[in-house]
């Protein structure tokens, strides 16, 4: 946190700013949240989840390299960052509308990685999903799935980011190919879920 305050970037334990470029004000909050294997399928236990990936060939690099000390495990490392999170934005004002930053998705239902469905359990918390009807939220930006994509649900837009990785690249394509506007985006729609590439 020091290191990212020394070269001006904002991190989760700063205020928030508010971005005042082209489009309506919003307020820009990054919440650099964890997964607490809650994306699982119903019948799987918490404790079965890794075994039940290997049966696939999943083994998230996590597993190996996350170290989650002070805490138990990620989820718990994940619940303490959700509440601690919960309780700032229930003191924040409502406008300007929100932009919530995070790396995992912040619904279960977009996580869409069909060849590697049993990554699932390490995309993110449904503690998160019902922020989205409590908070005035108008866009959401992620980054983990390396697949980017533009959703509409509920008139929130959700971007994901990720550049992929350089094998996804193809360099006959414009760096704009890879890039997704974030802000000011387009107007809000309630057309419902949507996968753009």
């Amino acid at each position: 946190v020091a290191m990212c305050r020394e070269l001006g970037v904002l991190c989760p334990e700063d205020p928030y700013a508010v971005w005042c470029g082209e489009g309506p004000a919003v307020r820009i909050v990054p919440v650099f949240l964890l997964y607490d294997l809650g994306f699982r399928p119903d019948g799987i236990s918490k404790d079965g989840v890794e075994d039940w990936a290997r049966q696939a060939g999943i083994v998230p690099a996590d597993l190996r390299f996350l170290k989650t000390d002070p805490y138990d495990d990620v989820a718990a490392w994940c619940r303490d960052r959700c509440e601690a999170t919960q309780a700032r934005l229930d003191t924040l004002p409502a406008d300007p509308p929100w932009l919530l930053v995070n790396h995992y998705p912040l619904r279960r239902d977009l996580v869409r990685v069909p060849r590697i469905a049993r990554y699932a359990p390490w995309c993110g918390t449904p503690r998160t999903e019902e922020w989205i009807r409590r908070y005035p939220v108008s866009v959401v930006v992620s980054g983990h799935l390396h697949l980017r994509s533009t959703d509409w649900i509920g008139g929130v837009r959700y971007e994901e980011v990720s550049l992929g990785y350089p094998r996804h690249w193809n360099s006959a394509r414009p760096v704009e190919h890879y890039l997704r506007e974030v802000l000011p985006g387009a107007p809000v729609t309630n057309a419902g879920p949507r996968w753009i590439h």
